[in-house]
C-alpha cells in the first residue's frame, strides 16, 4: 500500500530517534557530531520536515549506517506495529484532529511504548483483519459516537437551513419538490443536471449519483431513482457550497467513503438536506399532532412521507434530531435493516444509540438478530405481501412494546419498511425505539393502545435462551459457551478457598 508523505516523514523521524537512542546520542550530541541543529534535527524526529539526500547521507554517516537503511520504510520490531498501523490506514479513518489529537503526538507516544502495548497494537490489527470489521467502521463507529455526544441534534446546521430558506426566498408548504431545489442549484451555482448519462453505464447502475466538478459542475442522476431521491441528493448538493464543504466525497452512493472528514461532511450535507426537505415549523406539529393520537394508527407515518416527498428513512431520522429538543424524547435507538426477499438473512447497516444502555446485538454482528423485532416483523410483513398482487405494497409500519430477556430494558419502537425501486428485490426498515419510561407515557399518548403487541425480544439467538421461541434461527452457542466459563470459574474458586 502506498504510505502517504506524512506518513512516510513519521516513519524517518521515528527511526532517527531510534538509531540515535541506541548510540545513546541525545540531540544535542547528535547536533554537534552531524553539524546539523538541534532544531532541524528535532523537527525530522517529529514528522514535520523531510530532509533531503546530502542532509540524510550526513546523518546516516553520523549514526554510523547506510543510507539505504536510514530511509527504508521497514521498521525495527518494536516499531513494526506503528507501520502496521500505517499500512492499515485506519489513522486515516480515525477523527483524532476532530478530538484535538495530533497525529505526531500520538505516534511519539506510540514510539515511546512498551513492547507489552506494541504487541496489543498489533493484536487489534490483526482482529481487524481477520474479523470483518473493515476500516470504514472505525470511522462509522466514531460518527455514531459524534452524534450522540450531540444529542443527535446540531443547531448550527439547523440554523443554516434557516438562513438558506430565507436567502433564496423558499415560503411554500410542503413538499419541496426536486424542480424547486434544482432550479437553485442551476441558477445560483451553475449546475449542470444530466439525468440520461450515467444509466450508460452498466457498472454504475447502484450508483445514485456522481458530481464532475468545475467551472460549471454537473450532477449526474441515476434516471431510476425516485423524485424524492433525486430531491434529496440535490438538497445535499445544496448543503456542500451553502455550508463551504470543500473536503468531500462526489459520488452520492453506498460506496465507502475516503476518510473521516469525508463521511462527517457526507452526514452535515445529509441532515442539512433533511432539514430542509422536512423543516422544523411544519414538521414538529405534525409530530406533535402524531404523538397526540389516542391510538396507534400505521398509516399516519406513511402520509408524512408523503406530504413531504421524503424516505422512511428520512423522516424517522428527522425524528430522530428533533426528539431530544423538542418533543421531550430523549432515550432512544435508531436502526437501519437491509434484505433481500428470498434471503432470511438482515444486514444492520446504520445505528445511534441515545441515553441507553442497550447495544442491541453489536454494531453488524455476525450472530443472528432476534427475530422478534419490529425492524424484522416489518421487513418479512412486506416481503410476504409481495406474493399477492392483491395485497402488494411499496411500503408499511408497525409498532411493538418490547421487553428484553436478559436485562428487563423495555421499548416502543416503530418501524417502517419500504421495498426498493432502484434495487431489484431488495428492502429496507428503519426504526425509532424509544425507551419505555415515565417520560415517554407522558410525551405519547397512545402508548398504552391495547392493540400494540408486548413481546420478551433480546439481542441475537446466540446470545438469548429464551424458552421454545418458534423464531429462532440459532442455537444460543454463545451464552452456553459463556455460562460454562462462569460455572468453571465458580467451581475453580471454591476449590481454591476451601481448606
Amino acid at each position: 500500500m502506498k504510505l502517504s508523505q506524512n506518513y512516510i516523514k513519521l516513519i524517518l523521524g521515528l527511526k532517527l530517534k531510534q538509531l540515535r537512542l541506541e548510540k545513546n546520542l541525545s540531540l544535542t550530541q547528535l547536533a554537534e557530531k552531524s553539524g546539523l541543529s538541534i532544531s532541524y534535527l528535532n523537527e525530522i524526529e517529529s514528522g514535520k520536515k523531510y530532509p533531503k539526500s546530502d542532509k540524510i547521507a550526513v546523518i546516516a554517516q553520523t549514526l554510523d549506517v547506510s543510507y539505504d537503511k536510514l530511509v527504508s520504510l521497514k521498521l525495527s520490531k518494536q516499531l513494526a506495529p506503528i507501520g502496521d498501523l500505517f499500512e492499515s490506514n485506519i489513522l486515516d479513518q480515525l477523527p483524532l484532529d476532530h478530538y484535538g489529537i495530533d497525529i505526531r503526538k500520538f505516534v511519539a507516544l506510540m514510539s515511546n511504548a512498551s513492547i507489552q502495548l506494541s504487541a496489543l497494537v498489533a493484536t487489534i490489527l490483526e482482529m481487524a483483519k481477520s474479523s470483518e470489521m473493515s476500516e470504514n467502521n472505525f470511522s462509522r463507529t466514531a460518527l455514531r459516537a459524534y452524534k450522540e455526544f450531540n444529542d443527535n441534534y446540531f443547531d448550527e446546521i439547523e440554523t443554516a437551513v434557516d438562513t438558506f430558506v430565507n436567502e433564496n426566498k423558499i415560503n411554500t408548504a410542503p413538499p419541496l419538490p426536486y424542480s424547486a431545489l434544482a432550479k437553485i442549484l442551476s441558477e445560483k451555482y451553475f449546475y449542470l443536471i444530466d439525468e440520461e448519462s450515467l444509466n450508460s453505464y452498466p457498472e454504475l447502475n447502484l450508483f445514485r449519483g456522481f458530481v464532475k466538478s468545475g467551472k460549471i459542475s454537473t450532477l449526474y442522476l441515476n434516471n431510476k431513482i425516485s423524485e424524492s431521491q433525486k430531491a434529496f441528493i440535490v438538497a445535499k448538493e445544496l448543503a456542500y457550497n451553502h455550508l463551504g464543504y470543500k473536503d468531500r466525497s462526489y459520488s452520492h452512493s453506498n460506496l465507502r467513503l475516503d476518510n473521516f472528514d469525508h463521511l462527517l461532511n457526507n452526514f452535515r450535507a445529509s441532515y442539512f438536506a433533511t432539514a430542509l426537505i422536512m423543516r422544523k415549523e411544519f414538521i414538529i406539529p405534525d409530530l406533535n399532532a402524531f404523538f397526540a393520537l389516542p391510538k396507534w394508527d400505521e398509516n399516519y407515518l406513511p402520509s408524512l412521507i408523503e406530504k413531504y416527498n421524503a424516505s422512511p428513512e428520512m423522516l424517522l431520522q428527522r425524528l430522530s434530531n428533533l426528539s431530544p429538543k423538542f418533543l421531550g424524547l430523549n432515550k432512544f435507538f435508531f436502526l437501519r435493516f437491509n434484505a433481500k426477499e428470498k434471503s432470511n438473512s438482515y444486514q444492520l447497516s446504520k445505528e445511534v444509540r441515545l441515553n441507553i444502555r442497550r447495544n442491541l446485538g453489536g454494531f453488524q454482528s455476525q450472530e443472528h438478530y432476534c427475530r422478534r423485532w419490529i425492524s424484522v416483523k416489518v421487513l418479512n410483513k412486506l416481503i410476504n405481501e409481495q406474493k399477492s398482487v392483491d395485497e402488494r405494497k411499496s411500503i408499511t409500519s408497525g409498532i411493538l412494546h418490547s421487553k428484553f430477556f436478559n436485562s428487563n430494558d423495555e421499548f416502543l419502537s416503530i418501524s417502517i419498511a419500504k421495498r426498493s425501486q432502484f434495487i431489484p428485490d431488495e428492502y429496507y426498515s428503519v426504526t425509532l425505539g424509544f425507551q419505555f419510561d415515565d417520560d415517554l407515557k407522558q410525551k405519547i399518548a397512545f402508548w398504552n393502545d391495547v392493540d400494540i403487541p408486548f413481546v420478551t425480544v433480546n439481542d441475537t439467538c446466540e446470545m438469548c435462551k429464551i424458552p421454545d421461541c418458534t423464531e429462532r434461527t440459532a442455537p444460543p452457542s454463545a451464552i452456553e459457551k459463556l455460562e460454562y466459563a462462569q460455572r468453571v470459574e465458580t467451581i475453580l474458586n471454591k476449590l481454591t478457598t476451601e481448606k
